[in-house]
C-alpha cells in the first residue's frame, strides 16, 4: 500500500508539473502584450507623424500629404482595428475615398491644416471640462491612480492639481487658436483662400510648418519639463523615482483615466 501510495503522489505530481507546461496561460499572456504593442506603434506614428507633415508642406508633394493623412488615420483607427470593433473598420474605405478625392484636387494639403487645429482643441476639452462642478480634474485624477491606497498626498497637492489642469487647458487653447489663424493666412491655398477670401497678411508653408509641426511640440515639452521640475520641488513626496518612472506610470494610468471619478 505504501508503495501505490507513493506511486499515487508521484502521479499526482507530475500531473501538476505537466500543467505548468500547457499553453493555457498563453491567451492571456498576449492579451497583456497586445494593447501594449498597439500603444508603442501609436506613439511611434504620433513622432513620425508631423515629420511626414512637415516635408509634405516643404515639397508641396501631393504623395507625401497623402500619406500623412493615411498615417494619421492609421494613429486614430490602429486601437479600434485591433480590438476588431465596427466603426474602425467600416472608417477604412471611407478613408480610402478621401484619399483618393483628394488625389483628384488642386490643393490636396488643404486637410493638413486640421489636425493641429482639432488636436489641440480636443485635448482642450478633455482636461477642460473635468474641471467643471462636480467633476474630479484630470491631474486629480492622475494623482490619485498613482498613489497606492492609504497613502493620501498632503492636502496642498489637490489645489496645485486643479491649477494645473487649468493651466494645462489653456495651453491647448491657445495653441488651437494660434493654429487656426496661421492656416487661415497660409499662402497660397490657406483656410481664407479656400473660403474664397483674401488673407490680410501672408504666411508661407514654411513657416507654418515650422510652428505646428516643430515649435508647438517644443513649447509643449517646455511647459511640461518645467511643471515637472517645480512639482519636484514644491512637493518633494511623490509615489516616482524620476521623470521616466512618471512618465512609465502616467502611460500606465491614462486607461484609467475618467473611471476613477
Amino acid at each position: 500500500m505504501l508503495r501505490q501510495t507513493k506511486g499515487a503522489i508521484v502521479d499526482a505530481l507530475s500531473r501538476l508539473g505537466n500543467t505548468r507546461m500547457l499553453p493555457a496561460t498563453e491567451p492571456r499572456r498576449v492579451a497583456m502584450t497586445e494593447p501594449a504593442a498597439v500603444r508603442q506603434v501609436t506613439t511611434a506614428l504620433s513622432f513620425a507623424y508631423p515629420v511626414l507633415a512637415h516635408f509634405a508642406v516643404a515639397r508641396n508633394s501631393a504623395a507625401l500629404t497623402l500619406a500623412a493623412l493615411v498615417l494619421l488615420a492609421g494613429i486614430s483607427l490602429l486601437p479600434g482595428l485591433v480590438r476588431g470593433e465596427a466603426g474602425p473598420w467600416l472608417a477604412v474605405p471611407l478613408v480610402a475615398g478621401t484619399c483618393w478625392w483628394l488625389s483628384t484636387v488642386a490643393a490636396p494639403a488643404l486637410p493638413l491644416y486640421v489636425p493641429p487645429i482639432l488636436v489641440p482643441a480636443f485635448l482642450a476639452c478633455v482636461f477642460g471640462t473635468t474641471l467643471r462642478p462636480g467633476r474630479t480634474p484630470l491631474i486629480s485624477q492622475l494623482i490619485r491612480l498613482m498613489h497606492a491606497p492609504g497613502d493620501e498626498p498632503e492636502a496642498a497637492v489637490w489645489s496645485y492639481a486643479r491649477r494645473l489642469t487649468a493651466l494645462w487647458t489653456m495651453l491647448f487653447v491657445m495653441l488651437a487658436v494660434f493654429n487656426l489663424v496661421v492656416a487661415a493666412v497660409v499662402e497660397p491655398d490657406g483656410l481664407l483662400r479656400a473660403a474664397g477670401l483674401s488673407p490680410p497678411l501672408a504666411v508661407s508653408h514654411d513657416v507654418w510648418s515650422l510652428f505646428t509641426n516643430l515649435i508647438e511640440y517644443l513649447v509643449v515639452a517646455a511647459f511640461f519639463l518645467v511643471e515637472y521640475a517645480y512639482r519636484r520641488t514644491r512637493f518633494p513626496r511623490q509615489p516616482y523615482r524620476n521623470m521616466f518612472d512618471f512618465i512609465r506610470r502616467t502611460a500606465a494610468a491614462m486607461p484609467r483615466i475618467g473611471r476613477s471619478q
